[in-house]
């Protein structure tokens, strides 16, 4: 296995307000309320350069269109206010983040802007702040990773669809505003093992803040990946942890066939045969195609020499490097794809049409049928749009006689990658001039060390140990997102099993029946639990209490329990009406016994439902059946 060198970047949303506005942060898939249309440019960075990503985005040339909502989407969101002070509780969180990770937090932090020119912010930049810089993660029990930065961000805005007949990309604003924190490791993975360790442990990090958003989508991981020989590439999107093992393994195997690809073709051609490519209109030899594909469509191709047999030289399971040209032909031309004659006769394409077009390319017999001959390659498109494809064509095979071109790339669900855009430089940064630098001082970098999140195993201990919760709830626990809050109960005396119960396990049922808890305030959740605590509730009609609190958020306790028709009971009655129970089935108790317990608790439960708990039925059933005995 070659040599790895790896590193992560991982960007993980907060659940705060948004990070520049006052808006909340949260998405909505119903119909937009309003829409805003724009077109973006690239601009110059301090220094008088243009980024060469920013720039291949302007020239698709695309209309961009915002859809948003009143609720959660402002004129910050749309670029037509200036940005607010940076979100307070985001900037606690990412601070706090620093401080576990041992990194050192910059006295001043300045905020940035970073040119994006495909759509996904509205002002053609996004807002980024570095923080911290150095710091270290343990992966596993041998090895740490080092932490180069760490970073608050805006998240950018949320694809929505794409009509790209009439060049116009849609956007959902919701997302645009989101806190992310980015953690940038230095390149010290080795293997692709702990490339997904070191996502875990980052996630483990993120998550013991408590503001970490959950669910698809809010946490995002980008890979920087090169191998000896190779270059740096960077893998953007990749969501799923379960891939990132092999997403690693297969841009090495993808490195090390383009370094094989370089010694092949350098032997065989020189970079002067690929210049320039003389293209000709074919689209003669497809009036009467069978294939829909070309049927009656404007078809243009060229001679490709001495690339016979390494367009289709496999990179990635089911990619070869005429995929790779094919991206390039889809980036910069708006096309497609390509067709080349290493995969035809394919696609309804016959022989005879293979070799027709051979000919018309002046591409001898021998060289179609011998490796290492010359091959051609068709693009469906006008004239224009075919010239700027074979000229992304040319200039990709010319770097194909240097290896691994850098690049940004995209990752697929099956673990294969495709070309996004060139790999940005220094030049897409430059200062925002909207909002002022803000420092960090020792003083609240004391204070909030002295509060910092406990690590997964101290709560475990904690919760186990103090609190008297199992492990099995304690683990569960240690890791959500209501651990604080949790903790903060148990310190103020309610009984730790049942919030923990009410938290990881209730909430989730009623998010199962369609009640939205993220609108519950903790507030309410401890006054439930409260209730529950003077046994105004029991732990059955909790939940059924919540309920009715989730549609009428500010109404009284009082108000609600008599809505819900519960009234609690002292133990007295609750024996007495247990005791008449018993003294009625005396013939059943004496023909089964203990085995009556089962049939009499339930018709308990039935007469006391939401007057007290199972736990003092049972016991005082119990008890009552034993007197008879």
């Amino acid at each position: 296995m070659p040599k790895l060198k790896c590193g992560i970047e991982v960007h993980q949303q907060l659940d705060t307000g948004k990070l520049f506005c006052r808006c909340p942060s949260f998405l909505r898939d119903d119909k937009p309320e309003f829409t805003v249309e724009r077109k973006l440019r690239a601009v110059a960075s301090e220094m008088g350069e243009f980024d060469a990503a920013a720039l291949e985005a302007m020239q698709k040339n695309y209309t961009f269109v915002y859809e948003g909502h009143h609720e959660n989407a402002c004129l910050t969101d749309i670029d037509e206010s200036p940005p607010m002070p940076v979100d307070k509780e985001a900037l606690r969180i990412v601070l706090e983040v620093a401080l576990l990770a041992k990194s050192t937090v910059l006295d001043k932090v300045f905020v940035m802007r970073k040119a994006v020119v495909d759509g996904s912010n509205t002002s053609g930049f996004q807002r980024t702040a570095l923080v911290s810089t150095g710091g270290s993660l343990k992966i596993n029990e041998k090895k740490s990773v080092g932490i180069q930065t760490i970073a608050l961000e805006e998240d950018a805005c949320r694809p929505s669809k794409k009509d790209e007949e009439n060049k116009r990309i849609y956007y959902r604003l919701d997302r645009l505003g989101i806190p992310l924190i980015e953690l940038a490791t230095a390149p010290d993975i080795e293997t692709p093992e702990e490339a997904k360790e070191t996502a875990l442990a980052i996630g483990k990090l993120l998550r013991i803040t408590c503001k970490a958003m959950r669910g698809l989508g809010t946490i995002r991981q980008d890979l920087n990946i090169s191998i000896e020989g190779g270059a740096r590439i960077e893998i953007k999107g990749c969501q799923d942890l379960e891939m990132l093992e092999e997403l690693v393994r297969r841009e090495m195997q993808r490195q090390e066939k383009l370094l094989e690809l370089k010694k092949i073709l350098s032997s065989k051609a020189k970079p002067e045969d690929f210049g320039k490519f003389e293209i000709l209109e074919l689209s003669e030899f497809f009036k009467n195609s069978e294939n829909k594909l070309v049927k009656g469509k404007k078809i243009f191709g060229a001679r490709i020499p001495k690339m016979k047999g390494l367009l289709g030289i496999e990179l990635q399971p089911g990619r070869r490097f005429g995929s790779e040209l094919s991206d390039q032909v889809k980036a910069k031309a708006g096309l497609k794809g390509l067709l080349h004659s290493d995969e035809l006769p394919n696609y309804g394409i016959t022989e005879a049409e293979k070799s027709r077009i051979a000919g018309k390319l002046d591409i001898p017999l021998d060289d179609i049928l011998l490796p290492y001959g010359d091959a051609f390659i068709l693009v469906i498109a006008e004239k224009e749009a075919a010239e700027k494809a074979f000229k992304a064509i040319s200039a990709r095979i010319l770097q194909a006689f240097k290896g691994v071109p850098e690049e940004t790339r995209n990752a697929l669900e099956n673990g294969n990658t495709e070309y996004s855009r060139p790999l940005p430089g220094a030049a897409r940064m430059y200062p925002e001039t909207d909002i002022a630098s803000f420092e960090t001082s020792e003083k609240e970098l004391s204070e909030l060390e002295k509060e910092l999140p406990l690590w997964p195993q101290e709560r475990v201990r904690l919760y186990t140990e103090k609190f008297g919760v199992s492990r099995q709830l304690a683990e569960k626990m240690s890791l959500d997102n209501y651990a604080i809050f949790f903790e903060s109960l148990a310190k103020k005396g309610f009984d730790a099993t049942q919030a923990a119960v009410l938290l990881l396990e209730g909430l989730t049922q009623l998010s199962r029946e369609g009640i939205n808890v993220e609108k519950f305030t903790e507030q309410q959740i401890e006054e439930s639990l409260q209730l529950l605590k003077d046994k105004k509730l029991t732990k059955e009609t909790v939940l059924e209490f919540l309920k009715l609190r989730s549609k009428n958020q500010f109404k009284l306790a009082a108000e609600l329990l008599k809505e819900l028709g519960t009234t609690s009971v002292s133990e007295k009655e609750v024996q007495k009406t247990i005791a008449a129970i018993v003294a009625k089935s005396s013939a059943l108790i004496k023909e089964k016994g203990d085995r009556a317990i089962s049939a009499l608790m339930g018709e308990a439960m039935k007469e006391l439902k939401g007057k007290t708990d199972g736990a003092t039925i049972s016991r005082i059933l119990k008890e009552e059946i034993a007197k008879l005995k």
